[in-house]
């Protein structure tokens, strides 16, 4: 039977092709795919940054024993230090308060008795060049050509000794014979030089005596 279409052409139904469909399909497969390896390398990617900072995270955990047994050391290295250096200065005084302390029992007449021995400060009025607080120098007098002194207070070491004394079998006051004693020998005296001394009468146990508190300066 053959069929006659008898509608106008304009309003005749087109045959369309669906190669525009298949492309489109074909586009938005491809996209899918592309967007699916993406995300598939975005994970994996992440799963490696995760392995490497958990693997950070290990050894920074592993460290920081090592980290608190440095701080530690770092401690008891600076104990040490001045542990040694206390030990360094007693031995560099180990002169004056073992032999020269034992010179001065030597020196003690027999009627003397300590009742302290101790080492004190005093501040002395002393001369000394007056310096400009600018250039760090001595300041010159013009006139004399020579550095202007000036009285400046200075803290020094006093080696106090005190006690009770009563006179020897001759009469002779002990705290005198003490004082020109420890005043020349030689030893002592490079070490202690006598400054100031109290003398005065008092009782010990109900018995009259002499208190006396003589004071060196150690150093001389």
């Amino acid at each position: 039977m053959i069929r006659i279409n008898l509608l106008p052409k304009e309003l005749r139904p087109v045959q369309r092709t669906p190669i525009p469909h298949i492309v489109s399909l074909l586009i938005l497969a491809a996209v899918l795919v592309f967007m699916n390896n993406v995300y598939t390398d975005l994970r994996l990617e992440r799963t490696i940054v995760t392995s490497k900072v958990d693997k950070t995270n290990k050894e920074l955990s592993g460290l920081q024993e090592a980290v608190e047994e440095h701080k530690a050391l770092i401690k008891q290295k600076a104990l040490l230090q001045r542990k040694i250096l206390a030990i360094q200065e007693i031995l560099e005084g180990k002169t004056v308060w073992s032999e020269q302390l034992h010179q001065l029992a030597s020196l003690t007449p027999e009627n003397i008795w300590y009742k302290r021995i101790r080492v004190t400060s005093k501040k002395f009025s002393e001369e000394q060049p007056a310096i400009d607080r600018k250039t760090g120098k001595p300041v010159m007098d013009a006139r004399t050509n020579s550095p202007r002194m000036t009285r400046v207070s200075v803290d020094k070491q006093i080696l106090e000794v005190s006690g009770y004394a009563i006179d020897d079998e001759h009469g002779m006051s002990s705290t005198s014979t003490l004082a020109a004693r420890t005043s020349n020998d030689k030893e002592f005296s490079s070490y202690f030089e006598l400054h100031n001394s109290k003398i005065g009468d008092t009782d010990f146990n109900g018995y009259p005596v002499r208190e006396f508190t003589f004071e060196y300066i150690i150093g001389g």
